[in-house]
């Protein structure tokens, strides 16, 4: 994989001939969303805390702990292939006002369209196939249980991909924090009812669909950060939107006849939810995500988000008056206290340039505004 990222993209090498600077100056996106990257020195995210990076960690987190049930609605009454489609594409053509037009979107298909075809892919078709179809057979509790991995996957990939050092102090950081939410989760499992042998095989079914979900999920954060670092949070998201739009047609088409029986049983609620999920939700979500990419290490964003299974635990206690269970206290202080050993300022001594993986390609951790 280093080899393949090491080398120059077209696009790329393209972007530096003066006609196409020209191009670029016709496109004029919104500053206060795109946030266009721009030459500054190359220190890395991590050395100097971002108050507003975490400010926008700290409204992803509260956005995210609250989609899972409306995600668990859609999915077990609507068609898996028909969800995505429907979810990124209206997501997608709701984020084009925010972006100034099309221009943008241009402009980043002519120069980064192969990265994003591959982060599209990681996102929309590969990710939510696994992802819908675990929600489908299994329980919130697992999925937050095995989503707490991702930061581990993010971290490899960014350091492999050299967008990040070796840094294992921020390792030990990120294995705390899932060591948390798997405290949380265990206690879930002991604490619950016993189940049928189908329900048992349907979880057992849904943990291997998981750890797809969670490979492809982790692929997508470290790969979009060199692009939203190049072309600005907010396009590179309305890109993978649409892109992915594109490519999960095809899915769509080959799982059409499995629609009719599913949509005549679907509910107003169903519909309701995609509606939020689509035109709220995933792209709020997404760009507090994107926006944060810019500020943070890709591996920090990442850790950061295992809080949401916490929260999602905590609504229950507090809105629904469930059970505050040992293991949700002694989980939730693991969670928090090993996202706030992988935010902490890295030593003086590590404060030097980091390699970048692709020819012209801005730092990946260079500081934006």
């Amino acid at each position: 994989m280093p080899t393949l990222v090491a080398q120059a993209e077209p696009g790329i090498q393209d972007a530096s001939h003066a006609k196409i600077d020209d191009r670029r100056k016709t496109a004029q996106p919104s500053k206060a969303l795109s946030e266009p990257a721009a030459a500054a020195p190359a220190l890395h995210a991590s050395h100097a805390p971002d108050l507003r990076g975490y400010i926008y960690l700290g409204i992803m987190i509260l956005v995210g702990s609250t989609t899972s049930p409306l995600a668990m609605l859609v999915v077990r009454q609507l068609p898996v292939g028909l969800v995505p489609l429907l979810r990124f594409g209206f997501a997608g053509l709701c984020l084009i006002p925010f972006i100034g037009g099309l221009n943008p979107l241009k402009e980043l298909v002519r120069h980064d369209w192969r990265r994003l075809a591959v982060v599209a892919a990681f996102c929309v078709p590969i990710n939510q196939w696994f992802f819908l179809n675990a929600a489908r057979l299994g329980t919130n509790a697992h999925v937050g249980l095995f989503y707490a991995m991702v930061p581990l996957v993010v971290w490899v990939l960014a350091w492999r991909l050299g967008h990040e050092r070796l840094d294992l102090s921020r390792l030990g950081g990120i294995l705390v924090s899932i060591s948390g939410v798997v405290v949380i989760g265990v206690g879930n499992l002991l604490g619950g009812e016993s189940s049928s042998l189908e329900q048992t095989r349907a979880v057992m079914l849904s943990d291997l669909l998981l750890i797809g979900a969670v490979i492809s999920w982790g692929a997508y954060v470290a790969l979009s950060r060199p692009l939203v670092l190049r072309h600005g949070a907010m396009p590179v998201l309305a890109g993978t939107f649409l892109f992915g739009f594109f490519l999960q047609i095809p899915i769509a088409l080959a799982t059409a006849t499995q629609w009719p029986s599913m949509l005549k049983l679907a509910t107003p609620s169903a519909w309701i939810s995609l509606i939020v999920l689509a035109g709220f939700f995933t792209p709020l979500n997404l760009a507090l995500q994107n926006l944060s990419l810019r500020r943070l290490d890709a591996s920090q964003v990442a850790t950061f988000s295992n809080v949401a299974p916490v929260l999602t635990v905590v609504w229950g206690v507090w809105l629904f008056h469930e059970a505050l269970s040992p293991a949700l206290v002694v989980g939730g202080l693991l969670t928090l206290g090993g996202v706030i050993w992988t935010s902490r300022p890295a030593p003086a001594s590590r404060r030097t340039t980091p390699r970048t993986s692709l020819a012209g390609e801005a730092p990946a951790a260079c500081p934006i505004d």
